[in-house]
């Protein structure tokens, strides 16, 4: 009998040894579930926010550029409207001041536009878009509203160069009366200063009075270029060095250094004959 107790005694223990060992299993079995589950979790959501902040990020990059851009565009727009806006007025005043041509009627003048020039014979010459099909011929004087510009020099079918009058050559040497007190006193156009933007007339007889604000005409004479076209305003008088005849500074009256629009004066025979007649 107490063999059979101590039997059963030991398939109790036995019996409770393998519950806890299975309740250990199960327990451990939970708790790696649950760390796989975490593991699982956290993977996913550093992979969320991965993907996600760059997503984010180029959203809100993109929103911001299409707000910049229009901010940018809009304030192109206006500094657009207002180039284009001072150009109109340029243009206005140009176009009022060419229905005023008295000067140059006279000539049936032949409009032209500017089509190439050289910036390394920026202050020299420049070519037009009319040419012998449009009655252009050398010698012809050039013009803007402002004043004479310079004259024809060679002529193609379509298309005329022009040289300035700020052309620092001998041959170039325009002919000018300087308008004072009603008379005329007569020089050549010895050169063009660059620094100052000016004309200069040489070898001026001391004897003849010159002022500044005198005003600075063509002659007609030697150059084939019709008489009294304004050229500018006489800006200061001087001496030379030796003392023995005065030169004089001319401020030209159109603006050589930039011109897009300018007239050739085609001259007809009547013209020629007045100029002619009226010569020295």
């Amino acid at each position: 009998m107490l063999k059979f107790f101590r039997n059963n005694k030991l398939i109790v223990i036995l019996c409770a040894i393998i519950v806890f060992i299975a309740l250990i299993g199960l327990s451990i079995r939970s708790q790696n579930q649950t760390s796989a589950e975490q593991y699982v979790s956290d993977s996913v959501s550093v992979g969320q926010r991965v993907v996600g902040y760059p997503i984010q990020f180029v959203k809100g990059s993109i929103e911001n550029w299409l707000q910049n851009d229009d901010s940018g565009a809009d304030s192109n727009r206006v500094k657009q409207l207002e180039a284009e806006n001072e150009r109109l007025k340029a243009e206005n005043k140009k176009y009022k001041k060419e229905l005023d041509m008295d000067d140059i009627s006279q000539y049936d003048p032949i409009s032209s536009t500017v089509i190439a020039r050289n910036p390394d014979q920026w202050m020299n010459r420049f070519v037009i878009n009319k040419g012998a099909k449009a009655g252009v011929k050398t010698n012809m004087a050039v013009m803007t509203t402002e004043g004479l510009v310079g004259r024809v020099t060679k002529v193609n079918q379509f298309s005329s160069q022009v040289d300035l009058i700020s052309t620092n050559t001998r041959s170039n040497r325009l002919s000018v009366d300087i308008q004072h007190d009603g008379e005329n006193v007569f020089g050549l156009i010895d050169h063009y200063d660059d620094k100052n933007e000016e004309l200069v007339i040489t070898d001026i007889n001391n004897k003849d009075k010159i002022d500044k604000g005198d005003k600075v005409v063509t002659s007609g004479l030697a150059d084939q270029l019709p008489s009294d076209l304004y050229v500018g305003e006489v800006t200061k008088v001087s001496n030379d060095d030796y003392g023995l005849s005065k030169e004089v500074r001319v401020k030209t009256g159109a603006n050589l250094g930039d011109l897009s629009h300018v007239y050739v004066a085609k001259r007809d025979d009547d013209t020629v004959a007045n100029d002619e007649s009226g010569g020295r």
